[in-house]
Formats: C-alpha cells, sequence, structure tokens
C-alpha cells in the first residue's frame, strides 16, 4: 500500500482480523483486468459479505478499484472510495481511470530515473520513518510505533524529504521503495 485515506479505526480492524487473506475486493483484482465496482463482484462467500458490510459501516459505503497487471505477474490495485452514486458515476469512473494510469506510468517513470542521492545520505531513523510512511503509517502512529512523538517523526521524515531533494512525504516513500533504498 502506497497511501489511504481509509478511517484510522477501519484500518486497524482490517489488519487486526487479517482481512487481506478475505478481501473480495483483492480476489476480484485477479480476475479483472477492467476496473470494477466493489458492489458488482459475484459469488461472495458470508465472510466476504461481512467484511464488505463491515467496511461501509466503518465509512467506506462504495469502492472502485483499477487492476493494474504488470509485466512480472504482480497486480498494482488502485482502490477509491465514495458514496454509491460517486462510485456509479461514469464520468468519475473514467477519471479514477486516467488517474490509476498517470499513477501507473510516473511509478514506472520513477523505476527507470537514477538515484541522484542514496541511502548513504539518510540516517537509521530517516529510512524508517520512510518505511513507516511507505506502508501508510499517519506521523502519530509512527510515532507510536518508535516510541517517539509525532513531532520528531515529522522533523526525520522532513530531513529525509530534503536530503532526496522531494516535496511530498509519499513522493519519498515511493521513491525510496523503488529506488531499492527501503523495503515495505
Amino acid at each position: 500500500m502506497i497511501g489511504a485515506h481509509y478511517p484510522q479505526a477501519w484500518v486497524r480492524h482490517y489488519q487486526h482480523r487479517d482481512y487481506a487473506s478475505t478481501d473480495p475486493v483483492h480476489r476480484a483484482a485477479f480476475l479483472q483486468s477492467a476496473p470494477y465496482r466493489w458492489h458488482d463482484i459475484i459469488g461472495l462467500s458470508k465472510a466476504e459479505r461481512r467484511l464488505l458490510d463491515e467496511a461501509r459501516e466503518a465509512g467506506l459505503p462504495a469502492g472502485l478499484s483499477i487492476p493494474l497487471h504488470q509485466s512480472d505477474g504482480s497486480i498494482l490495485l488502485f482502490n477509491l472510495s465514495g458514496s454509491l452514486h460517486s462510485v456509479n458515476d461514469a464520468i468519475n469512473s473514467r477519471l479514477a481511470y486516467l488517474i490509476s494510469a498517470q499513477f501507473h506510468f510516473e511509478l514506472h517513470r520513477l523505476a527507470l530515473m537514477p538515484s541522484r542521492r542514496g541511502a548513504h545520505l539518510l540516517t537509521s531513523r530517516q529510512l524508517e520513518c520512510l518505511t513507516w510512511v511507505a506502508r501508510g503509517k499517519t506521523s502519530s502512529e509512527i510515532g507510536e510505533i518508535l516510541g517517539r512523538s509525532h513531532y520528531t517523526v515529522d522533523y526525520h521524515i522532513k530531513e529525509a524529504m530534503e536530503a532526496l531533494n522531494i516535496r511530498s512525504r509519499t513522493a519519498a516513500a515511493v521513491h525510496a521503495t523503488v529506488q531499492g533504498i527501503i523495503k515495505p
């Protein structure tokens, strides 16, 4: 996961229950090559229905997923959540597909860029913080994990961004991952 804005309570619940292995949205990505809406997934088991019901109750009423199949057999899954109306809107679906394609192209562009600055410019704490950013954690969550304040975490992330000459924490985490500096 590169970035998510799902409710934190849902993310904790999802991880605690190990829903990644039960998630019908993930299963459908292996069967679909085109964008799909979560409510259109067929053949749901009882556990999969429960997961989607719990997601709705947690503030994810509907969703649209765009699977991006890679040449190595892996799949990047671009998920968007919103109201049922926004997910069913044809223009929103087309825009989501374009955004996911642009994201995919940008990720590959970053992979081909030679690293201007390597891991030797980052401290171990900066590398650790970027790794947690790449895993979708907030500064407060990273602070809890590392036993530091979120201000300290923000400081290390800011310093890492400056060292990499990148202006966004997410872009810094993506860059560090693509360059093999961190392994989320």
